[in-house]
């Protein structure tokens, strides 16, 4: 049976902290969130139809843009965090697949674990990072056989335009400055 401190945890100890957003900050982050996934979905389509086969865009750049454009005055949606994040978690993804490259439970676990690790190890804590290190693991063919290249394209470059757009859209605001630091 657990004891009383355990359970008092469990039932939370403050009030929801209900923070109240302007219409104008929900209209900025929408559509930022809005233009940031347009061009990296126009940079994905251009790049297969003209230059390489290999995807420019993956689903973990969705959470990122939420961070980024939605709460960009949280230490987990500064560059530092966001770039980091993406890019060892990438590298920790491709590992844990080679580790276990016929058990995908095991690859997973390993994966989130490992950039878990890293991006406290670095400073970098970004929490879609652990999505992109599932990814590498539980990812179709077309990510998996990317190897370490997915840790660059497309995480890294993800991860680089998220933060160039942030720095643009966010700075239209007079009450947004984005980045807090680097």
């Amino acid at each position: 049976m657990p004891d009383r401190r355990y359970i008092k945890k469990i039932k939370g100890q403050e009030k929801y902290p209900h923070k109240q957003f302007s219409f104008g900050d929900m209209l900025l982050s929408s559509c930022g969130c809005f233009l940031v996934i347009v061009l990296i979905s126009a940079l994905d389509r251009i790049s297969h139809q003209f230059f390489i086969d290999q995807p420019l865009f993956v689903a973990p750049v969705g959470a990122s843009a939420v961070m980024i454009f939605g709460l960009p005055d949280s230490d987990y949606a500064q560059p530092r965090n966001v770039v980091g994040g993406h890019f060892f978690s990438a590298l920790c993804g491709v590992s844990a697949g080679y580790f276990f490259p016929d058990n995908v439970i095991l690859a997973s676990a390993l994966a989130v674990a490992l950039a878990m690790a890293a991006m406290y190890a670095t400073g970098t804590i970004h929490p879609p990072g652990g999505a992109t290190a599932l990814l590498a693991v539980i990812g179709d063919q077309t990510i998996t056989s990317l190897g370490y290249s997915y840790a660059f394209i497309p995480c890294l470059s993800n991860a680089l335009i998220l933060v160039f757009c942030g720095i643009v859209i966010n700075n239209f605001s007079a009450r947004r400055s984005y980045p807090k630091f680097w």
